[in-house]
This record gives C-alpha cells, sequence and structure tokens, in this order.
C-alpha cells in the first residue's frame, strides 16, 4: 500500500498547494520556515502568512503576497518543503514537471507552476 502527495508551486508571487496526507506537524514547520524563504524581505508590519486547510479538493495552501523568487529562490521553496517532508517521513519524488504561461502580449514574465508527485509506502500488515 503507499501514499500519495502532489505538491503545486506558483510563482510569481508564490503560492503552494499540498494534496495528500501530510502531518499537521509538517504544515507547521513549513508555516516556520516558508514565509521568510522568498528572493524579497517582508515587510515587518504585516503578519505572517500560514497554510490554510481548503476544502473541495481537501487540501493545504498558502499564498506569499507581494513577494517575489528568482530562479535561487525557487529552487530554494522547494528544497525547504522536501526537507521537511523528508523528516517526516519516507516520502520520494516520483515525477516532476513545470508549465509557464505568459501574461499577456509581449511580456517575458508570466506564472511558471511547478508539479511534484510523491509517494510513500506503507508496510503491508501481517
Amino acid at each position: 500500500m503507499s501514499h500519495y502527495l502532489l505538491v503545486t508551486f506558483t510563482f510569481n508571487c508564490p503560492e503552494i498547494r499540498i494534496l495528500g496526507p501530510i502531518k499537521e506537524q509538517t504544515i507547521e514547520k513549513l508555516n516556520d520556515v516558508i514565509p521568510n524563504a522568498t528572493t524579497t524581505s517582508r515587510s515587518n508590519r504585516t503578519a505572517l502568512p500560514k497554510f490554510e486547510y481548503l476544502p473541495n479538493p481537501n487540501h493545504w495552501y498558502i499564498k506569499l503576497d507581494r513577494q517575489f523568487c528568482d530562479e535561487d529562490g525557487k529552487s530554494h521553496l522547494m528544497v525547504l518543503l522536501l526537507d521537511a517532508l523528508s523528516e517526516e517521513g519516507s516520502w520520494r519524488l516520483v515525477s516532476s514537471f513545470v508549465t509557464k504561461e505568459p501574461s499577456g502580449t509581449g511580456s517575458k514574465e508570466g506564472t511558471e507552476t511547478h508539479t511534484l508527485f510523491l509517494n510513500k509506502l506503507l508496510a503491508e500488515d501481517s
């Protein structure tokens, strides 16, 4: 038996969606590290965003408004998430892909979405 996890990162501004069985401890850890991991510095006057649990389909979601991630920042966010998942257990990356959509005519900037598929093998009951 196995569990599956689907994680999508959309840039820019960064949004993360986690669909699948993830522990609340892992979400708490991500709430501590993700909001301060973008390329731009965050204003001290605003409250830090946190993951919310949303229905239909049930998933965790965070949006880092008014933030930006360059290529290094995108990689950094993904590594932070993968590190948190490795602490949770034996999640392993099965596949990933990226899609890019231009935003308007002649613009080099657009929306970029990275999708990660992970699985975790569970011990069979004897």
